[in-house]
This record gives structure tokens, sequence and C-alpha cells, in this order.
């Protein structure tokens, strides 16, 4: 074969081969770009500290993205989150919000999910923050309150965890193994009760203690707190309450010393001798029935209105130590629901209107002429000072019945966890608060460290993406439903978080009261995705062509016809050459 002939041949092939390749990527390239085409667009937010949740958020705008939905993803300061959330109904261009991704807390009882499912709960007079409305499930957990058989009380609520299960006004999708990290000289920390045992927390040898949270409080009193950190900064440490919670959730003495139950609906509190606000003044059984009656008062706006007006038919001093609570009908959990709510001094609060409770400067901590206000309450710790986004400091209550071991306690406010982690390690810092979301690094790390470690605990409370019911796309069920099956719960546990943590596919807990056995795990599956979005409208045969329609015929002509091209060139090229 002569040197010309070997010129065609070879032009003809690179020829070839070109024209099939411009053909596959054409096709390829247009295919992927129509199968990347959004129906819409959603807007997913979260609160910054969590980096696993964060990085979560980042996988499920890819995953939904491959069934059409775009995501517009927002990690933003808790004070904004809050803010967005409590504008339900209203979506995210509105001032709302489409989803979110938090990590939503019920108690240990079942009851726990009235205030985040009932219709009469939606905020500002409960938790529900989904415009979630079911006049079944309404019915079902007004039922579980009241039932006395154990038996019939767990149908109840699986009853109510199934109903949930395919609505879906939250996607429960991971539980969380809670770890806070430590340096190693802090003694006296236990993880569980939450900040109940803060009274034993002391570094030898110092008469401070820092404790690290990821955003700021929101509100002071603990009617009106509805966030975790809140309740952690304030709620907790400076608000006691009639009972307390054990680290099994078994309600125990607060304030009462004891309690009586002369019946199925009416119960006496003997209260503490000597118990004081932190100003001095004496606590007594008028201060329980004054926060009683402000919080059953719609005026007020507590977000505990709806549960505890649901709950209470009447609050009676019978003595200045002894206060009787009716019940409306019996009602189960009822300790454990009062637990939360902490008493506050009547002799300060009585000539406020309840109205102007939640912008008085016992909530906000500022008086009228902009000055700093001192908080007045009754538990382990007094608050001292408040500097917005750096810290609040909490003084010992040294006339407080069950006396602090430290003086002083920091609950400083680092939004980063790299660097508040890096503070922990430096020393400047003492205990970090366990949502920061600590990957399987961070954990292994601190308890390698000679001055690190760690506590953990299970909280039943799943992590989940909460859906604005109130979206005119998410309204519509089968939208939920492919969500639902594009989480992959797998991957996260195994990979994003390193295991160690339990997949969720239901609201309770496999170890609460109502835990639904009989509803299956969601698998990860585009495909049953896919199908739930057609039932929900949305069409797919722009995306990917069906098995039983041919290729396009051009993909198939244009390497013959480049072929020949590149043949008619080479003998061209051949012409040329002779010519020369």
């Amino acid at each position: 074969m002569n040197k010309n002939k070997r010129d065609i041949i070879a032009i003809s092939i690179v020829s070839l081969f070109f024209a099939i390749s411009i053909a596959q990527m054409t096709f390829q390239v247009g295919a992927q770009e129509e199968y990347t085409k959004p129906f819409f667009k959603i807007n997913i937010m979260t609160p910054k500290g969590s980096v696993n949740r964060e990085n979560v958020g980042y996988l499920l705008a890819e995953e939904l993205l491959k069934i059409g939905i775009e995501v517009e993803y927002h990690i933003i300061d808790m004070s904004d989150w809050l803010s967005h959330a409590f504008a339900v109904p209203n979506t995210w261009d509105e001032g709302g919000y489409d989803m979110f991704l938090v990590q939503m807390g019920y108690g240990y009882d079942p009851n726990g999910m009235s205030g985040m499912f009932k219709t009469e709960n939606w905020y500002p007079t409960g938790f529900n923050l989904y415009a979630y409305a079911n006049p079944i499930v309404d019915q079902l957990l007004d039922d579980g309150v009241k039932e006395t058989d154990s038996t019939r009380r767990e149908e109840i609520y699986m009853e109510v965890g199934a109903i949930l299960y395919d609505e879906l006004p939250v996607i429960p999708y991971w539980r969380v193994i809670n770890t806070f990290l430590l340096r190693d000289e802090v003694e006296g920390f236990e993880p569980i009760p939450e900040m109940g045992n803060m009274n034993n927390w002391e570094v030898p040898g110092r008469d401070y203690i820092k404790y690290v949270q990821s955003a700021d409080a929101d509100n002071l009193l603990p009617l009106f707190i509805s966030s975790g950190i809140s309740q952690r900064a304030v709620g907790f440490p400076c608000f006691d309450s009639l009972v307390t919670l054990d680290e099994s959730n078994i309600p125990g003495p607060d304030l009462a010393e004891s309690w009586e139950w002369v019946n199925e609906t009416y119960i006496i509190f003997t209260l503490r001798e000597d118990l004081k606000f932190h100003d001095g003044h004496p606590l007594t059984a008028e201060d329980v029935k004054f926060t009683f009656d402000a919080v059953m008062t719609e005026e007020t706006a507590s977000i505990h209105y709806s549960d505890t007006s649901d709950a209470i038919k009447d609050v009676f001093v019978l003595d200045t130590l002894e206060v009787a609570i009716e019940l409306n009908t019996p009602f189960i959990p009822f300790l454990t629901q009062i637990a939360k709510e902490g008493i506050l001094p009547k002799h300060i609060m009585e000539d406020i209107p309840y109205a102007e409770w939640k912008t008085c400067w016992m909530n906000t901590g500022i008086n009228a002429d902009g000055t700093p206000a001192q908080i007045i309450g009754s538990g382990p710790y007094k608050y001292i000072e408040w500097k917005k986004d750096e810290y609040i400091k909490l003084e010992a209550f040294e006339d407080h019945w069950k006396a602090p071991t430290t003086s002083e306690i920091y609950m400083v406010v680092i939004p980063d966890a790299a660097t508040a982690y890096a503070a922990l390690e430096a020393g400047e810092v003492d205990i970090l608060n366990d949502w920061m979301g600590w990957t399987a690094e961070d954990i292994n790390f601190a308890n390698e460290s000679p001055n690190l470690k760690t506590a953990t605990y299970a909280l039943p409370g799943p992590e989940l993406v909460g859906i604005n019911l109130g979206h005119p796309i998410l309204a519509n069920k089968w939208v939920r439903k492919a969500i639902n099956y594009m989480i992959p719960r797998e991957h996260i546990i195994d990979d994003l978080l390193g295991g160690g943590s339990r997949v969720a596919y239901q609201f309770l807990d496999e170890q609460t009261l109502g835990y639904n056995p009989d509803l299956e795990p969601i698998e990860y599956s585009v495909e049953k995705a896919k199908e739930c979005m057609e039932k929900a409208g949305y069409l797919y045969e722009y995306i990917t062509p069906k098995p039983s329609e041919p290729l396009p015929q051009w993909v198939w002509y244009t390497p013959v016809l480049t072929l020949v091209v590149g043949a008619v060139i080479g003998y061209a090229v051949l012409a040329m050459r002779k010519g020369t």
C-alpha cells in the first residue's frame, strides 16, 4: 500500500471516529441537560452550627435534582431560621419557608407529638410549624392523653404514627447519637438530664466554666422559649419548675418536694420551704398559680398555651406552700408536660399586661430606656449579663436549695463548629454543645486526645425534613413522597456521619410507646420517586426516551456521512500532492 492510500484511509478512519464521538457526546450532553431540567425550585433552610446537617442539605440538593426538583439551599443564623419557620404558612419567597432541616425533640412521651401536629397548635399557640391539619390526628392525640390503659394508648399512637408516615408533614431520616465535647478537667457533667445537673459542674481550681452553643438565645422567659438553645442558655439554669425529669425521664421533685393525686383529675403539690427568687423574695403557691394562669391566657401568647389550657381546668392556692391543679380530664403525661414550665415571680410581673409580656424587659433583657435589665427567676443560676451574639453570663444563686459548685457559667456563642473545636483544644472554652454536628473524626480525635473527652446520649427526636404544607407545590402528598424516596439514609449514616447513628423512617423512636413496627423502611429509589412525581402530575417523557423508541436517525447517519466526507477530503489531498 503506497503512502497516498495510507493517508486517505487514515483521514477517513479519523473522521469516522470523530463523527461517532461527536454524535455520542452531543446526544449524551443533550440528555443530561434534559435530565437536570427542573420542574420547579424549592428553598431548603437549615440553622448554622451542625456540620453534619449542613452536609445533608448539600446532598439533598444533588439528589432532588435527579427527579426534576431544583434546590436553593440556605444556611442561616438560628434567629433567622426561627423567624422564617414561625412565618408558616408563608413560603420562602413570602418570608416563611418551603422546607427545613432540623432536629425536633418530643420528649420521651408520645404526647409530645400534640404540640407539633395538632391543628390548634399552629404557631404561636404551639409548635406546629408545618401548617398541618388533620381532624383524625387531632382526635387521636386527644384520646391518647386521656387513655389510662397502656395497650390501648399504644394502639392510638401507633395509628397516629401510621398517618404521619403516609401524609409526611415531616420526613424523619436520621436518629442522632448526640455527643458533647469537653475538656478533660471538667467534672460533674452528665448529658442527661438536660442541663439538670449543671449545679454539679466544675473545673477544680477554677470558679468559672465556658459552655459553647452555636447560636444565641431568642427569648428569656420559659413560656416563650421555642428553641433548645434558649432553654439551655437561660430556661433551665435560671427558672425552676414544679417537677424535673431524671435521666430516665421520670418526674421527680424540683420546687415541689412532693405531690398527691387525690383522684384522676386533681393533684396537690407541696412546695419546699424557704424557696426564693433571685431578688430574695419568697416563692410561694401564689407564684405557681400566677404562672399557670398566665400561660392559659391566650392574650399572653405562650408557646405552651394550647397544651396547657387543654390539660388544666383551674389552679387553686390551698396554703402558702400548697397548690392544687384540677385537670379537664385524666391526662397521663401531665407531670412530664409541666416539667418545662418555669415558675415566674408574681411580685414583678403582675402589673405588666399579658399582651406586653413577650416584649417586656423580663423577656428581652432590656429596660424601656435601653439599659440592660436583670431578669429574675428561681433557678440555681442568676442571669447577670447578656452580650448579644457573644455570651450570657450566669452567676451561682447561693440561696438555691441545691447550691451550685461553680461560681460563674458563660453561655458562649460560637456559630462555626471548627472555630469552637479549636477554642476547646486551646483551653479557651470547656464544653461544646452536642447540637453542633460533630463528625466521627471530631469525636475520635477528642477520645484519643489526653486533654479532651466526650459524653454521649441517644435522643429520640429525629433529624427531619420539615415541610410547609401551605406551599402550593409541597401541599401535594405525592411530591412529599417523592422527596422521601430520594433521601439516601444509609449513605448519610455510613458515609457522611461515619456510622454510630440510626436511620429513621417514622417520627417516634422504637423505645417510645406508640412506635409502629408495621411501618416499612423507606428505600432510596429514583424510580419510585419518579412514579410519585408522575402521580403528582409531573411527567418525564422529555427526560428519558422510552425503551421502544428508536434513537434519532441523525445519530446513525452522521458517522456515515462524515466517512464519505473524509474519503473525499482524502482524495482531494492526494490530488493536490500529485499536482505538486
